[in-house]
């Protein structure tokens, strides 16, 4: 899979899955930020609704279950309540979030950030990618930019279906896990600035390589989690070097640092430790570094009676689970804030995702997909 967000293949998988909702007679809706909404109504449609749903977005070249399973696991819920004629008091919603990757448009979740209002909409429409095409322009492109306000409703549930993503399930022997929350994220976006020259007759002593200054940086992040304690993790995952050259030595250099911790002072200490070390290693080597926060969330805390419903279905039907907290970021971070909210996990096979071996056992999809089925159903009959 590769589908970056606002995409032509992103408008491919997002004209099917609308077609798939009309299959089933629900009630589409695609607001401002490209989510898309399918409604199935309740017997008491002006009660809080049900909601369901994740991402069809992708990294480059990675995963065809993070984020695609929660969408189409929802899709089967409904398609099985709908093939079984059974009614619910409460509307049951599926959606598809716009962004959740962050890949193409930083940062990660726009489309459910704006629903719940944490970012500015005219904001998110203004980043940008690395071509320099925004938000605002691609999501019109691909004729996904509705027309109804991306502004949050009252739900009166939210469940979000997903791999796990890393390797916990799978070492513990467990087919379902049950997240109490998500780990706090920090995302910073450094540009080292140096001094272009000529790689052969420019002495070592007279430079100011700014590759060189954003390398000792990169493994200043690689020292971070030993230094600090706890579960912190910190990663550089994207850079670019200009001119990018063999022969010319770099004049600039932007990067991307990572932070994460269940422990928010943990990752605050973090971030603060690099704003002071990065300035320091840019003066050594006669580079100037300009650092810009371009997301911070702290971590996220589930809805206890929610998460207990979880692991009682799980019981129920007969399939192991396990307690633990999620390690990467997921659009229920930002529903939390408006509904309550729980997420259901199944393992990844080795622990991989964000790449193309990702894989899951049909076998603990369908197992996911039923506890989340019969979850729906209970909170929609409340």
């Amino acid at each position: 899979m590769h589908r970056l967000a606002l995409t032509d293949e992103d408008k491919q998988a997002r004209d099917l899955f609308v077609q798939w909702l009309k299959e089933l007679g629900l009630e589409i809706t695609v607001d401002e930020m490209g989510n898309i909404f399918g409604k199935r109504k309740g017997r008491s449609p002006q009660l809080p609704m049900v909601l369901s749903g994740s991402h069809l977005d992708t990294q480059p070249k990675g995963g065809r279950f993070d984020g695609i399973l929660g969408v189409t696991g929802a899709l089967e819920a409904l398609r099985t309540i709908h093939e079984n004629h059974i009614d619910t008091e409460r509307s049951i919603a599926i959606v598809d979030w716009t962004d959740e990757e962050g890949t193409r448009f930083a940062p990660a979740m726009l489309g459910s950030g704006v629903w719940a209002g944490y970012f500015d909409r005219d904001w998110a429409y203004s980043r940008a990618d690395l071509a320099g095409k925004s938000f605002g322009e691609a999501l019109e492109r691909i004729g996904y930019r509705g027309k109804t306000q991306a502004r949050k409703w009252p739900v009166h549930a939210y469940y979000e279906f997903h791999i796990e993503q890393g390797p916990v399930l799978e070492k513990m022997g467990k087919q379902i896990g049950v997240p109490k929350g998500i780990l706090g994220i920090t995302w910073f976006d450094v540009y080292v600035e140096g001094q272009a020259n000529q790689a052969g007759p420019t002495p070592m002593n007279a430079r100011k390589d700014a590759l060189v200054a954003a390398a000792e940086m990169i493994l200043k992040v690689n020292d971070l989690p030993p230094k600090m304690g706890g579960d912190l993790v910190a990663t550089v995952g994207e850079i670019q070097n200009f001119p990018n050259s063999r022969n010319i030595i770099p004049d600039r250099v932007r990067f991307t640092v990572d932070i994460r911790s269940w422990d928010d002072p943990f990752k605050n200490q973090a971030a603060e430790a690099i704003k002071k070390e990065f300035p320091q290693i840019g003066q050594k080597r006669g580079c100037s570094v300009r650092m810009e926060v371009i997301w911070e969330i702290p971590h996220t805390v589930f809805a206890s009676n929610l998460v207990i419903r979880v692991e009682k279905v799980a019981s129920l039907l007969g399939y192991s689970n396990y307690s633990m907290v999620s390690g990467a970021g997921h659009d229920a971070a930002y529903v939390c804030r408006v509904a309550p909210t729980a997420m259901i996990f199944v393992p990844s096979i080795g622990g991989r995702s964000h790449v193309e071996v990702e894989r899951t056992r049909w076998e603990d999809c369908e197992a996911g997909a039923n506890v989340l089925l019969h979850c729906l159903l209970q909170s929609a009959n409340e």
